[in-house]
């Protein structure tokens, strides 16, 4: 309510402070910058392929090896990384 009250006693200064914002608003809009086109990475994917009791590389050879080979046979990735921690394979697909 109280802003009412100011509103109502003082017209001039709420009326310069509304204008005050809308000119702010209105240069801020125009100095930001927009891209039409930003620039995207390519895109990937990620597997993650967890295996207990073999060391990496016993997981290289028994389980990335064999995702890679297939991986590269879908259309669209052109190569595969991969990395073999204790327990887990991680394969990164672009």
């Amino acid at each position: 309510m109280w802003l009412v009250f100011t509103a109502m006693r003082r017209p001039i200064t709420i009326l310069v402070a509304v204008l005050a914002v809308a000119l702010t608003s209105i240069m801020a809009i125009r100095q930001m910058k927009v891209d039409i086109f930003p620039k995207l990475g390519a895109p990937a994917i990620y597997v993650a392929q967890p295996y207990g009791g073999m060391d990496p590389s016993q997981m290289e050879g028994y389980l990335t090896y064999y995702y890679e080979y297939h991986f590269l046979y879908i259309t669209g990735i052109e190569h595969v990384e991969s990395k073999n921690i204790q327990g887990i394979a991680l394969m990164k697909l672009v």
